[in-house]
């Protein structure tokens, strides 16, 4: 026989209570104590109500049988003697009371049944004894003689009680009781409803560009906590905007040189030197717009034109965008189907040009794109990426200061725009190979049609 022990190990083994209390919110957690409570509390008060039904039952039962004994004197007092007990003597049917009363206690004589919402004793009538038997003196064919008539005895009265009982009181208690607890229950959850607001606003906060300060409508631990978040998100917001302010600024001023440069590169008389010249503020420029890009995708300034693209001509467009040369390395899967995709031309484009941009540097071989229903992949042979240069949420990742390769730009914005549209990127290293792959929601994919 397994011990009961190791049975309820092998149950709850595989429980976290720690993962599940943190899973827990608190308003649920709050709620099931107030509705466990208030079931306990009125489970209580239903038990109570029976055993005080049960005892008033029982002593109602005693003041019949006293009250029985009182009713065969004949003195004058007998009616007050009754009163006394609670109880009067009732002029009912006795047939219909035992027919069709409901029937609480009973004793070897008598019952006390419901009716009509009154308590009533009732004596049973004895039963009838079988017949004597005939007299051996008789003959067979002989009739028996007619009994003796019996006389009877005096017929025991009906009993009524007169005594009310009102369960009103426990009920008055119970109803203060729970009235209290729906109170209380209410005052809690309205103070745990603003974490909620909280919350929300906390969230409206890093999707928007202006922040509302949250209503401090009370000085408990709560409206503390609202009064340090506005103080704090005010300064975040301020930050912000100098921030901003300051790109924008720097973005402005660099504009002017790089086109001064463009312009006199021109008048190099080394068409090589001159070549050279002009991929170099190509550059230049280019690296600008990826950083007015990096400027209005961080400030939630840029708003998407959605439409249904063909993702071969969003491709075609990201090769355009590219400065190198060697386009040539690349190489796309050949497809049957032309998958459609709902996104922003431009903006996407961007953010593949970005992942063949970031293979093109980093291998001397060719590049495969594969496209698919559901999603688009670009792989190029490389080492495997360290884990601290993968955090592509960040502009300017810590990893990647000092590299040779930049300082991640690229990656952040292919995942920033992605993300944008509900995407998703992610990396895999297998076979020697580097995978940069865009997940597709299935919502956002439309049924792929030949074109």
């Amino acid at each position: 026989m397994i011990p009961k022990n190791l049975v309820l190990f092998s149950l709850f083994e595989g429980w976290d209570i720690n993962l599940l209390m943190r899973k827990i919110s608190i308003v649920t957690l709050i709620s099931s104590f107030f509705a466990l409570t208030l079931v306990v509390i009125n489970i209580a008060l239903v038990i109570e109500y029976k055993r005080q039904i049960s005892d008033l039952q029982f002593f109602t039962f005693q003041r019949f049988m006293m009250a029985m004994k009182v009713a065969f004197h004949n003195d004058a007092e007998k009616e007050a003697t009754l009163s006394k007990l609670g109880v009067r003597i009732s002029t009912k049917d006795k047939h219909t009371l035992l027919t069709e009363g409901e029937k609480l206690l009973e004793d070897p004589f008598s019952d006390m049944v419901m009716y009509e919402k009154k308590l009533y004793f009732v004596h049973r009538d004895p039963p009838h004894p079988p017949p004597p038997p005939p007299p051996p003196s008789l003959r067979f064919n002989e009739e028996f003689p007619p009994p003796l008539p019996m006389k009877r005895m005096h017929e025991p009265p009906i009993l009524e009680n007169i005594e009310e009982f009102s369960p009103y009181r426990l009920w008055i208690l119970g109803g203060v009781i729970n009235t209290l607890l729906f109170l209380f229950f209410w005052i809690v959850l309205r103070k745990l409803l603003r974490l909620r607001h909280l919350k929300r606003a906390i969230h409206t906060f890093g999707d928007t560009k202006k922040f509302q300060a949250i209503g401090v409508e009370s000085e408990d631990e709560l409206g503390e906590i609202a009064s340090e978040f506005n103080l704090a998100m005010e300064k975040i917001h301020l930050l912000k905007e100098a921030r901003t302010l300051f790109l924008r600024n720097i973005l402005h001023e660099l504009k002017t040189p790089i086109m001064k440069g463009k312009i006199l590169s021109n008048s190099l008389e080394n068409a090589k030197q001159q070549t050279q010249l002009e991929r170099i503020f190509e550059r230049l420029e280019t690296l600008l717009g990826e950083m007015v890009k990096v400027e209005k995708l961080s400030s939630n300034e840029w708003v998407l034109e959605v439409k249904e693209y063909r993702l071969v001509d969003i491709l075609d467009h990201a090769m355009d965008l590219l400065l190198l040369n060697d386009t040539k390395r690349i190489h796309i899967q050949p497809q049957e189907m032309a998958p459609l995709v709902n996104v922003d031309f431009e903006l996407f484009a961007t953010a593949i040009k970005n992942l063949l941009d970031n293979a093109l540097k980093h291998t001397t071989e060719r590049v495969e794109v594969d496209l698919c229903a559901d999603s688009i992949s670009v792989c190029s042979y490389g080492e495997k990426i360290p884990k601290e240069r993968l955090d592509f949420s960040r502009a300017f990742n810590r990893a990647m200061e000092g590299a040779s390769s930049g300082l991640g730009l690229g990656l952040y914005i292919a995942n920033a725009i992605v993300a944008k549209h509900g995407f998703e990127l992610s990396y895999l290293h297998a076979e020697g190979q580097n995978y940069f792959t865009i997940h597709f929601r299935s919502k956002e994919v439309e049924k792929n049609s030949p074109r």
